[in-house]
């Protein structure tokens, strides 16, 4: 990684191109000398007796021009993936050209060898064939350079990519009729009267595409005029092989404007690339921090489980979930999906996370935030973006779910003895459209163990060559990983997505929440105690159960009400349950912290006697005309959930429920 870091920073600077060609010239004028010396000395020691002086010439430049090529590509290639198509493109011309002179130079050295007469046949024909690939790919490098994508550019690709076919296929005709070139007897290389137009009509082609995107570019000035200066170079080695028959330098000026367009022009966008790539990786993390990512989320938390994930299509998303509590016993669920992708479907996201937390940490309904939300949006909405929501409420204590959809994916839902299912839900309009569109609330009851699975429509619309991962997959998927935590259930759809995908592109985000609603653990506490019906000790029939109640949380207030309702009903047991001699009094309690709850039951073996039964005082009447009794039973009755009597085996039963709060 350092070493890569260092030629990323290395090739986006401009200074290193004039060592690295002043460098290649020296190594150019060594090679084509030396080649030329070496040429000359071998002949007088009897070798090499074939070897033209002046490709003895040509093969040392195109030995230096190979050199720069290559070490340009080495240069490059430790962070090839990271940089943009114009270098991609740029990697592959320098190829090109490597292929075109490697052939060339092969057939300089087979040439004049009557032994390798069909040899020096077969690299001629190569050459031509390399040598209209690196013409059309040096066109195309001009263009990127340029950033040429109007209509004349179109129809001049449609011409170039003609020429190409042609002349790639052209040359084999020369197996079977010399059109291009002759090889003697003697197994020299020899040209045809046509063979200059045939060699130059793809370069020409190549130089007339360059000048008409250098016409059309929208580029600045400057950039045409270095392209053009540079394409004048190969132009000029045209000129010069026309004066010195044998002397081949086109494509060493090839390689050399390759790496000049390169320095002067690729740099930049390079750099200014290397700038928005650092901008989109600081707005990444702002978006990722954004968005909940610590798991477990609440740890502290048995009553459910929850995970989410989003893998963007872009460096940034448009999609967005979240979760939070609202209070202590309500669990705020939300996923999304915003009209666009990109920065600007970032921002937006950004917003309407943030309006829609905002909201329900309010305490209202999900449709009233999703209408609040709504209206704030499309106030301003100059972008005309719109954004998908499913928000959902879950009440921690019973399980119920209400929640309200903008125009989002139906929810999936498993109850614990059943598989995942598709919901059919209430559907609204999109957020961010419509100023007065309208949203309801519906319910779902969560049992212990059930699960949900929201998700946007990246999930069924990934996408390969054979189609959609579409609904049905997506619930085939889901039911593979049904009985896990959410966490491995999200790792496992992520899997079957990948699988399906395979090498395709990612057109869309993929945001999926999953959340498993296990309940509170229910905690009972059972008392049960036997007393004398006497007066003087229900204080001490009372005293255990408040202290359970103080232990489960119940506030003063309510217990003392509790004492009040307990202490009316002792007193009538220990009154005249055994009057006038005495027995005993059971008092049977439950108390549950899921829900907090109390059950009471107080058991006597005294006279029969439904309290029940008693009718309630008439409270409008004056205290003279009110009948004595019933009060205490009235009271009681008011304070208790739930009262109920039953006489068995001789024995009076009084149950009284209470749920707290």
């Amino acid at each position: 990684m350092a070493i890569e870091g260092k030629l990323t920073r290395f090739l986006n600077k401009r200074n290193w191109i004039i060592p690295l060609l002043f460098v290649s010239m020296i190594v150019f004028l060594v090679l084509a000398v030396a080649s030329y010396e070496t040429r000359k000395y071998a002949v007088e020691l009897g070798h090499l007796p074939h070897l033209r002086p002046d490709f003895a010439f040509s093969i040392g430049g195109e030995i230096a021009a190979m050199f720069v090529a290559i070490i340009m590509t080495f240069s490059i290639l430790p962070s090839y993936k990271r940089h943009s198509g114009y270098i991609r493109i740029f990697v592959t011309v320098l190829a090109a050209g490597c292929v075109c002179i490697f052939f060339d130079i092969l057939q300089m050295l087979a040439d004049s060898i009557p032994a390798f007469t069909s040899l020096n046949k077969v690299l001629c024909i190569l050459v031509f064939m390399s040598e209209a690939g690196f013409f059309f790919f040096f066109y195309l490098y001009a263009t990127y350079a340029l950033q040429c994508n109007g209509k004349v550019t179109k129809i001049v690709n449609v011409i170039m990519y003609v020429a190409l076919a042609t002349f790639i296929v052209l040359p084999l005709i020369n197996f079977f009729y010399p059109i291009y070139f002759t090889i003697n007897d003697g197994g020299e290389y020899g040209r045809n009267s046509a063979t200059w137009w045939l060699c130059r009509v793809p370069f020409v082609l190549m130089v007339f595409g360059i000048i008409a995107a250098i016409i059309t570019s929208k580029e600045r000035k400057g950039s045409k005029i270095i392209v053009l200066l540079y394409v004048a170079l190969p132009v000029l080695s045209i000129a010069a092989g026309g004066f010195f028959y044998g002397v081949s330098i086109l494509y060493t000026a090839m390689i050399v404007a390759l790496v000049l367009i390169y320095s002067f022009i690729f740099s930049d966008h390079e750099r200014h690339l290397y700038s928005t790539n650092k901008e989109l990786g600081l707005a990444t993390n702002i978006q990722n921090a954004m968005l909940p990512s610590i798991f477990p989320a609440f740890p502290d938390r048995k009553e459910f489980d929850i995970y989410a994930s989003m893998k963007p299509a872009k460096e940034v998303g448009g999609d967005f979930y979240d979760f939070f509590l609202i209070d202590d016993d309500h669990l705020g669920l939300v996923i999304a999906d915003v009209s666009d992708k990109g920065v600007p479907a970032a921002l937006f996201m950004m917003a309407s996370k943030i309006m829609v937390q905002n909201y329900a940490m309010l305490n209202i309904s999900p449709k009233e935030v999703l209408t609040k939300v709504n209206k704030q949006i499309c106030s301003n909405n100059q972008t005309e973006m719109f954004v998908t929501i499913w928000l959902g409420i879950l009440d921690l204590k019973t399980g119920i779910l209400t929640a309200s959809n903008a125009g989002h994916e139906k929810p999936i839902i498993k109850k614990p003895d059943g598989h995942f299912e598709m919901m059919n839900d209430v559907h609204g309009f999109v957020v961010g459209w419509n100023k007065d569109a309208i949203y309801k609330d519906y319910e779902i009851k969560l049992e212990k163990g059930s699960k949900l699975f929201v998700y946007t429509d990246g999930v069924p619309e990934a996408t390969n060559s054979e189609g959609k991962f579409g609904r049905d997959r997506t619930i085939g998927a889901i039911r593979k990983y049904e009985d896990q935590s959410p966490n491995e259930i999200l790792r496992g759809m992520n899997e079957e997505i990948e699988k399906f995908t395979g090498k395709a592109d990612q057109f869309d985000d993929i945001t999926m929440l999953c959340v498993e609603y296990r309940g509170l653990n229910e905690k009972t506490k059972n008392l049960s105690y036997t007393y004398e019906a006497e007066i003087g000790k229900i204080d001490k029939m009372i005293e255990p159960i408040l202290n359970s109640l103080k232990e489960i949380g119940v506030d003063s207030k309510t217990a003392y009400k509790i004492r009040l309702a307990m202490d009316e009903v002792l007193t009538n047991v220990c009154s005249y349950a055994y009057a006038p001699q005495t027995g005993e009094v059971v008092i049977k309690s439950e108390i549950t912290t899921a829900p907090k709850s109390l059950k009471l039951t107080i058991i006597d073996e005294g006279k029969a006697f439904n309290p029940l039964e008693a009718r309630d005082p008439d409270l409008d009447a004056t205290v003279e005309d009110r009948k004595i009794g019933g009060l205490g039973i009235f009271i009681t009755k008011n304070i208790m959930d739930e009262l109920s009597y039953k006489r068995e085996e001789n024995k009076n039963i009084l149950v009284m429920k209470k749920t707290f709060e």
